[in-house]
């Protein structure tokens, strides 16, 4: 009886041995398949212009490959956003703005990628004409708004333009108010007054003709410039 048991658990312990060892087998062939095809997707994943070679000569294995591969791809998103950022900076600037300039980085592939950039933007009023002084304030601050995602300096600039234009209404207003005093007293003088009155006011209103583009930043030095950062 005992020895029956004996021979029929050792029958089975073999049999359930040799099962054992073959299913190990057999998922070390899957294992090893799959690590195979792994490693064949990785190679596909190698991108145009990127070496599979070292400088030493020695050949990147597909884990390296992969690497780069993926740090193309960010320098290549990165890239087309710095470029569309300060591309709308310089598009709403219209002649207040700069042309772009950028920060360039190498990538695995040995192409140069923008990782940053900025355009450069004239802040300066207009001397002597507030109300055009507010026109351009409004499209310096379009200007620092134009991107998607403004970044903390294109805040700072909008801010800067918000207090141009609102230091040029004051001024607006002051020349309204200073317009209409002549013709408020010409109602209480006599005829002849009234006549001086209104050529004063005539210069008055001549003073504050619009300087020309090429005067506008007079004499005291260059505009003021700030720049948009992305």
């Amino acid at each position: 009886m005992f020895g029956t048991i004996a021979q029929d658990s050792n029958y089975f312990t073999a049999t359930y041995t040799q099962e054992y060892a073959q299913r190990s087998v057999v998922a070390g062939a899957e294992e090893l398949q799959e690590s195979k095809h792994e490693e064949a997707t990785q190679k596909t994943s190698t991108l145009s212009g990127q070496q599979e070679t070292r400088p030493d000569g020695r050949k990147k294995d597909s884990l390296e490959l992969s690497r780069e591969a993926q740090e193309i791809r960010e320098l290549q998103v990165r890239d087309q956003e710095v470029r569309t950022h300060e591309a709308a900076h310089a598009s709403a600037g219209g002649a207040y703005a700069g042309s772009p300039s950028y920060t360039f980085e190498k990538g695995p592939d040995g192409q140069s990628y923008a990782v940053g950039g900025e355009v450069s933007i004239n802040v300066s009023p207009i001397s002597g004409d507030p109300a055009a002084t507010m026109q351009k304030a409004q499209q310096v601050r379009a200007a620092a708004l134009a991107p998607a995602e403004p970044s903390g300096q294109d805040m700072k600039v909008a801010q800067r333009a918000q207090s141009m234009a609102a230091k040029a209404r004051s001024e607006l207003a002051q020349q309204q108010a200073e317009s209409r005093e002549p013709v408020a007293a010409g109602l209480f003088d006599g005829p002849v007054e009234k006549s001086d009155r209104s050529e004063q006011g005539r210069a008055e209103n001549n003073s504050s003709t619009p300087v020309s583009a090429t005067s506008e930043n007079g004499a005291a030095g260059p505009p003021a410039q700030l720049s948009f950062y992305a």
